[in-house]
């Protein structure tokens, strides 16, 4: 397993230091639908704990600035305001109102809106998008990503193996208005999801991200494969190694969710270094959602999501 590369203190400073414009590099969080607000905020004030020097950006429903005084006494209405604000004045946090991807769709419905927008943030030299929910267990390796990358308009995850369908899991992107207009177009005239809008413009070769990038040992895991560890799995390995591991298990509804014990007890990993490792991510992600949003597990929806696609699209 690889490790993280070690920062020396002459690395640190030069990250803080002035060599680069951080203002024109950023972490951005694309909100789509209230639900996922929470966990938004929770990605960027882990950043913003761990000392950063990036931006960061929450898109947002520009419909939502239209809400009235009434509106704003609704529950959920009202924990929206609240999140924004304390993203805002807590964690240094940029909001930037979005308009749906096609112009005349429904601005109400959660679908109208695509990861597409944050190529309009083009005061941007290259900004990072993270899936969540999930944990950030350590900023450097996202950072080097930022800071000696080359700016290219796409470069995301390989979705498999053999590198032939990128995924949108995580993507470092170079935004310009221009690409914008032309995601604008092909989604105005295709009626294709994110990942699809983006596979179509992005061919793999060209925009999987390099092999230095996918070196730095685990940059982006997703908690369902801790299933899968070996008899030697070591827990201080991992959490010493890995970068973002996004909750997303086969079975459960997402980590939001307060789940029955017999549930989580069957889903578990078998391995006791891995299911300790698990039980402190989902444990870690309940205790930062009281204490950056203010709430505790929702009750569990109506209907399980089941298996959760992993390819980059919930």
């Amino acid at each position: 397993m690889g490790s993280r590369p070690e920062l020396d203190e002459t690395y640190q400073q030069y990250i803080a230091g002035q060599t680069l414009d951080w203002s024109r590099l950023g972490y951005v969080q694309v909100v789509r639908e209230r639900v996922e607000l929470c966990s938004a905020v929770m990605m960027l004030s882990d950043l913003h704990r761990m000392r950063s020097p990036a931006q960061r950006v929450i898109m947002f429903p520009r419909l939502w600035l239209a809400e009235d005084e009434e509106a704003k006494k609704d529950p959920q209405t009202a924990t929206t305001w609240r999140l924004l604000r304390t993203a805002a004045r807590r964690y240094g946090v940029t909001l930037m109102p979005m308009e749906p991807i096609v112009e005349g769709a429904d601005p109400e419905s959660g679908s109208s809106y695509s990861l597409a927008s944050i190529y309009s943030l083009a005061q941007f030299e290259r900004v990072i998008y993270l899936q969540g929910p999930g944990v950030l267990l350590d900023a450097s390796a996202l950072d080097s990503l930022l800071a000696f990358s080359k700016s290219e308009p796409m470069a995301a995850l390989p979705a498999t193996p053999g590198k032939k369908e990128l995924s949108t899991c995580m993507m470092l992107v170079s935004p310009s208005k221009a690409t914008f207009q032309q995601l604008k177009k092909l989604r105005t005239e295709n009626s294709l999801s994110d990942l699809d809008l983006f596979r179509t413009a992005f061919p793999a070769a060209e925009s999987v991200m390099a092999e230095w990038s996918l070196s730095m040992g685990n940059v982006y895991y997703e908690s369902q494969r801790l299933g899968e560890a070996v008899d030697d799995f070591n827990a201080t390995a991992f959490e010493a190694s890995t970068t973002f591991v996004r909750l997303l298990d086969a079975g459960m509804p997402g980590p939001e969710y307060d789940i029955p014990h017999s549930d989580r007890v069957k889903l578990r990993p078998k391995k006791l270094q891995a299911e300790e490792v698990w039980s402190r991510l989902y444990e870690g992600f309940r205790q930062q959602r009281m204490d950056v949003c203010g709430l505790d597990l929702e009750a569990m929806p109506v209907q399980q999501h089941g298996g959760v696609s992993s390819s980059g699209e919930a």
